[in-house]
């Protein structure tokens, strides 16, 4: 390790000492020339380790004076040394300003630096003076600008002190910059408090506001890590959150656009950048709110057991931050942006391009960035929080889909049934009532067949033609006991309610068939835990013992006002608690021959794909007793075939696709 190297992790690991360093030895029978602060000297203080006072002579000497304490206090400035811990050469390593003449100046050097108070009776700074470096500049010309001598005097004294262990850094720092590298040692000297910061985030470009940067150490090795803040929205108001990158320790230099994160005005194309995030940030403001829209990409899902990233492509999505903060996993406070100040002092061009010792050597960089900024009035930073946590860039208005319903395939009359017990529920027009306020203003409809016959799709083209969003939620995924299936769908209702959403409840055939013991007992075998039914039955029976006074799943019912599509594959005895609270059931045959020629003729004609398949072959496959689903199923795997083989779709492939299907491919 170099002498340079090891002075700065020398001066990294500097923490606080065992004493205080305001603690010194002092006379109570001295009489003092000057009040605190104003004698116009120096005082040199050393020590032999952190362990002992620090003292007035170099620790290999005899003299000491044992009330230095009481002289220091009279000093404008202290200096304090020690040993190298690695090359034991007396090093500086901190100084003290008691000086009033040189508070004032430092008052106005360093207004708004966070975490650092001018107005102490002693200011004292570590090795290698981050505060000064960062604001190296402004100070220079503070005191250039100083026009009362006995401040000038007393600046004159901490002036050249700090110049020496400053200047070095800064030089090396610019060489460094010009040639767009940087060491892990001189991580610190480019990240100043208040400049914005760019990173990437699951492949997302982030600006952020830099408030801290250190060096830290754990169990995998040194890192450089930095504290920043951007901007969030809880469905009411914007504010800061908080968020930190890490830098791992690397050997020699590295590319400054090869980091984890790097100052903004340093990205290669920052015009491009800087559009790009306006444009995302226009589009962060205009989502807060209620949004019903479609999202492609990686998201973040959230509860309260774990964070998952999970991947989708064109789904449909609720924007609602704050009903998700009411309902879902609870998200950081925000930090006010009004009462904040540090950002427009520091950012402010006056200061952080002129003064800012990081902008002045990069100055070409920073100016291309300014004049990027100017073109817009605000800047865009952020990602928005819903029901789990979506990238702003890839949400999207939804493409409806105009031949969902249409191509629908039910019994002459059910759609048209459908369509208009939906559309005037929707519409909130129809104010019937039952005898008690609240109860029955809801529309519950139970689709029941075979598996592929368009129960759940009559649901999904519904949601289509109406244009609003459709909630789809499987019995399974209420919860195990009583208590969880009464605030899931608590809370279910709630939303679809407010969303005005369709509700699809997918396999509730739990819920309505008759009570049964030996159901009970099959449904427990099945699931290999305890099943819901038996909890569910249990409330909704008055005559057991053990039951409770008040049922479930009939309660939400009742008092629900949306609209709610029940699917169920079979019902061998429909419970009569639940006959009389359903408002339309349709009953879904299984698909006829003419049926099954239609759904053939939609599957295929879908897609930009070439068909040789003509009528003959569709009424052929149409004789083949297969369901709606089953045939979706055999179409796309056909056009898997004929597109490995750069070829039409043809008879041949679905034969192939039903040879395999039957296990008689040979």
């Amino acid at each position: 390790m170099s002498d340079k190297a090891s002075s700065l992790a020398y001066h990294r690991s500097l923490g606080s000492s065992s004493r205080s360093l305001s603690e010194m030895s002092v006379d109570p029978n001295y009489t003092p020339d000057f009040s605190q602060g104003m004698r116009a000297e120096t005082q040199q203080l050393y020590r032999a380790d952190d362990r002992a006072l620090w003292k007035e002579s170099v620790p290999d000497k005899t003299a000491v004076d044992a009330e230095a304490g009481s002289y220091a206090q009279e000093c404008a400035v202290i200096v304090r040394r020690e040993p190298h811990p690695i090359t034991h050469q007396v090093a500086l390593h901190s100084i003290t300003v008691q000086s009033p003449l040189i508070k004032k100046v430092l008052d106005g050097t360093f207004k708004d630096f966070e975490g650092l108070n001018t107005q102490l009776k002693q200011l004292t700074f570590k090795a290698p003076f981050h505060p000064f470096y960062y604001r190296w500049h402004l100070f220079e010309k503070l005191r250039e600008d100083e026009q009362d001598q006995d401040t000038r005097d007393h600046l004159d004294l901490l002036y050249p002190i700090i110049y020496h262990e400053v200047m070095p850094h800064i030089e090396t720092m610019m060489d460094l910059t010009k040639n767009k590298v940087i060491s892990f040692d001189y991580l610190w000297t480019i990240f100043a408090p208040g400049m914005e910061v760019y990173t990437e985030i699951d492949g997302q470009d982030r600006l952020m506001e830099l408030t801290d940067s250190r060096y830290e150490v754990n169990m995998s090795g040194e890192f450089f890590t930095l504290e920043c803040r951007y901007i969030d929205c809880n469905g009411s108001s914007f504010g800061y959150v908080s968020s930190s990158v890490d830098i791992n320790k690397f050997e020699g230099v590295k590319k400054l656009v090869e980091l984890n994160a790097f100052p903004s005005h340093l990205h290669p194309h920052v015009e491009n950048l800087v559009d790009r995030l306006h444009a995302r940030g226009e589009k962060f403001e205009q989502l807060n709110g209620f949004h019903h829209m479609s999202y492609s990409g990686f998201y973040t899902a959230r509860s309260s057991r774990q964070i998952r990233k999970r991947h989708v492509e064109s789904s449909r999505i609720i924007i609602d931050p704050h009903t998700f903060n009411i309902c879902g996993t609870p998200g950081p406070g925000l930090g006010s942006i009004e009462s904040d100040s540090q950002a427009n002092s520091v950012n402010d061009e006056s200061l952080a391009g002129i003064h800012n010792v990081v902008y002045r050597a990069t100055s070409h960089a920073f100016r291309q960035y300014q004049n990027a900024l100017r073109k817009h009035e605000k800047r865009a930073k952020g990602g928005i929080s819903s029901g789990s946590e979506f990238y702003v860039e890839n949400i999207h208005p939804i493409r409806w889909s105009e031949n969902a319903f249409p191509r629908l395939v039910l019994p002459h009359g059910y759609k048209e049934i459908i369509r208009a017990f939906v559309q005037e529920q929707l519409s909130g027009d129809d104010k019937f009532d039952d005898i008690v306020y609240g109860k029955g203003l809801g529309f519950i409809m139970l689709l029941s067949g075979e598996p592929g016959v368009g129960k759940t799709l009559t649901a999904e083209s519904v949601a289509e033609e109406m244009r609003q969003p459709l909630y789809l939620i499987s019995a399974s995924e209420l919860g195990e006991t009583a208590l969880e299936v009464e605030e899931s769908l608590e809370q279910v209702l709630e939303l679809t309610s407010k969303w005005n959403a369709i509700l699809l409840l997918d396999e509730c055939d739990m819920f309505l068939e008759a009570r049964s013991n030996v159901d009970i007992r099959r449904n427990r075998l099945v699931s290999g835990k305890s099943s819901i039914i038996s909890l569910i039955y249990n409330q909704l029976s008055p005559t057991k013992a053990n039951s409770p006074s008040h049922p479930v799943f009939l309660r939400q019912l009742e008092y629900y006002r949306g609209v709610m599509f029940l699917t169920s594959n079979r019902i061998n005895d429909f419970d009569t608690a639940f006959e009389s609270r359903i408002h339309l059931t349709i009953h879904y045959p299984p698909l006829d021959t003419p049926s099954r020629l239609h759904v053939w003729k939609t599957f295929v004609q879908m897609g930009e794909q070439e068909s040789r398949l003509i009528d003959s072959d569709l009424e052929t496959l149409a004789k083949i007793e297969v369901n709606g689903r089953q045939i979706k199923n055999i179409v796309k795997t056909a056009r898997l075939l004929s597109k490995q083989e750069k070829a039409p779709l043809a008879m041949e492939h679905v034969e192939m696709v039903l040879s395999v299907k039957k296990g008689s491919f040979a």
